[in-house]
């Protein structure tokens, strides 16, 4: 026959019987070597009977697998030492000067640098991680990165490792600017506004005929208007 440890809460079987775990019930001792908020045994099974832990789960719950996700992670940092670094990123476009004839498209790369000797840690309400910007003279957005994009309304975090650096690398529409005007290009991390950069870009070409809403082509003349004739 098989033999029970008290307070064990597992059985040694026999030959002939296999070895199989049992669950305490809620009067073993194993449940009273300490007090019942302490115990974790108690806690575990409390828990696992709770009714916010049956299947199915809310989504939105606190035992949903986004939340646990989330406080998984938050715990696992907790005793690590954060820190946000100062503004330090860098934005380069390439090419550095081009021509609207043959240039559609420009590269942006926008790099983010740990330079501290703690973990940088970013918070981001979204999915989206940056937002670059095109501004022309007067300061009016032309182009705006994100507009092309989905995004979800699920929240993230991104870390930096000291001495690590975190590098983007997109292209930015050329189809609203003129040349011989000077245009803003804003990078910068999304809900993160002290990694923010700029660069400005003065692109050559021929004039194009067609300008976007709002704007004069730079050789733009007034034409004179038709002035009937007396007596006509």
């Amino acid at each position: 026959m098989a033999a029970l440890f008290p307070g064990a809460g597992l059985r040694v079987a026999s030959a002939q019987e296999p070895a199989v775990p049992v669950i305490p019930p809620a009067e073993s001792p194993f449940f009273s070597l300490n007090g019942e908020a302490e115990n974790p045994g108690r806690k575990a099974r409390q828990f696992l009977d709770s009714p916010s832990n049956q299947y199915p789960r809310n989504k939105s719950g606190d035992v949903s697998a986004s939340k646990m996700f989330s406080r998984f992670f938050t715990d696992m940092f907790a005793s690590v030492k954060l820190g946000k670094a100062a503004s330090d990123s860098k934005l380069a476009i390439e090419p550095a000067t081009f021509s609207l004839d043959d240039r559609r498209e420009i590269t942006v790369t926008f790099t983010v640098f740990n330079r501290t000797q703690r973990l940088v840690k970013m918070d981001f309400p979204t999915s989206q991680r940056i937002e670059i910007l095109v501004r022309d003279g007067s300061g009016k957005v032309i182009e705006k990165w994100s507009d092309d994009r989905a995004f979800t309304d699920q929240s993230g975090v991104v870390m930096i490792n000291p001495g690590e650096r975190l590098q983007y690398e997109e292209k930015i529409a050329t189809r609203d600017m003129q040349p011989g005007q000077t245009y803003t290009i804003e990078a910068s991390m999304a809900n993160n506004p002290e990694y923010t950069r700029t660069a400005t870009v003065t692109p050559s070409g021929k004039p194009r005929t067609d300008a976007p809403a709002g704007q004069t082509l730079p050789d733009a003349q007034p034409k004179p208007s038709a002035t009937p004739t007396p007596g006509a």
